[in-house]
C-alpha cells in the first residue's frame, strides 16, 4: 500500500495498540510496539491516541472522537484506525463477585457496542475519514483469571458467575470480535486481522504477557508483520 504524502494516520485504541504489556507483575510500555514498527516500515507518522482502559463508549462519551474530528485538516488524507473492543467486553469483576447469580452487564453491552461502532464509523466517514478496524487479540482465559480477576475479586464467586467454566471469558470476548467483523462488512471498512496471526500458532501463548491480555514483544512483532502483509496486499 502506498500512502499519500499528506496522509494523517491516527490510532484510536486501547492499551494493546499503545504497546502496554505485563512483566513481573508490572505494566510497562513497549517502545517498539506494532504501531511504531509499522510507522518505521512505511516511513509514515502515526498519531497513536490509544489509552489504557479505553472503551468505545468512553471514546464517544468523553469527547475523544469529537476532539479528533475537530482537529483534522480536510486537505489531508485522514485515516482513523479503530482498535477497541477488549475493554468493552470486560466486566466489573468486584461487582460480579458480590452477587454472582445476578445479571451483570459488560462495560459496553454487545448491542450498544455494535450500535456505537456503526455510528462512530458513520461519523468518521461523513468527514471523509478513511476508516480501518482491527479485531481483538485473543485472551487467554486462565492467565487472565489468575493474574487479573483473582487479584481484585473472590475467585469462587467469579467462577460461580462463569458457571464453573473459565473459557466463558474467551467466548465472551469472541462475541465482540464477531461484532467488529460484522461492522467492517456492513460499513465496507478494511479490517486488519491481528487475531488470526496469533491463533494460527500452536504456541500462541508464547506471544502473550503473563496477564493473558496484552501481547508481549514477540506478539507485537507478529501483529506488525500481519498488518504489513495485509496493507501490502491492498492495491
Amino acid at each position: 500500500m502506498k500512502f499519500p504524502k499528506r496522509c494523517k494516520i491516527t490510532i484510536l485504541g486501547d492499551s494493546i495498540s499503545k504497546g502496554i504489556f505485563s512483566e513481573n507483575n508490572e505494566l510497562k510500555k513497549m517502545p517498539n510496539n506494532a504501531a511504531h514498527l509499522i510507522a518505521q516500515h512505511y516511513g509514515v507518522d502515526i498519531n497513536n491516541v490509544s489509552y489504557y482502559g479505553q472503551t468505545l463508549s468512553r471514546l464517544n462519551e468523553r469527547g475523544f472522537l469529537d476532539n479528533y474530528l475537530k482537529n483534522i485538516n480536510k486537505k489531508d488524507t485522514n485515516v482513523a484506525v479503530i482498535s477497541l473492543g477488549g475493554n468493552d467486553s470486560d466486566y466489573d469483576w468486584k461487582e460480579v463477585a458480590t452477587s454472582p447469580n445476578d445479571l451483570h452487564l459488560p462495560k459496553t453491552p454487545p448491542k450498544e457496542f455494535e450500535k456505537l461502532l456503526n455510528d462512530t464509523i458513520s461519523r468518521l466517514k461523513k468527514q471523509k475519514v478513511k476508516v480501518f478496524l482491527t479485531n481483538i487479540p485473543p485472551v487467554d482465559s486462565r492467565r487472565y483469571f489468575d493474574y487479573f480477576i483473582c487479584k481484585q475479586a473472590d475467585k469462587d464467586s467469579v467462577l460461580e458467575f462463569l458457571k464453573g467454566d473459565i473459557e466463558n471469558i474467551y467466548r465472551h470476548q469472541e462475541l465482540y470480535n464477531n461484532i467488529i467483523l460484522r461492522c467492517a462488512i456492513k460499513n465496507q471498512c478494511t479490517l486488519l486481522d491481528i487475531r488470526s496471526k496469533l491463533l494460527s500458532k500452536v504456541n500462541y501463548l508464547d506471544f502473550m504477557s503473563e496477564d493473558g491480555i496484552h501481547p508481549n514483544e514477540t506478539g507485537q512483532q507478529k501483529i506488525a508483520q500481519s498488518i504489513i502483509e495485509q496493507l501490502d496486499a491492498i492495491k
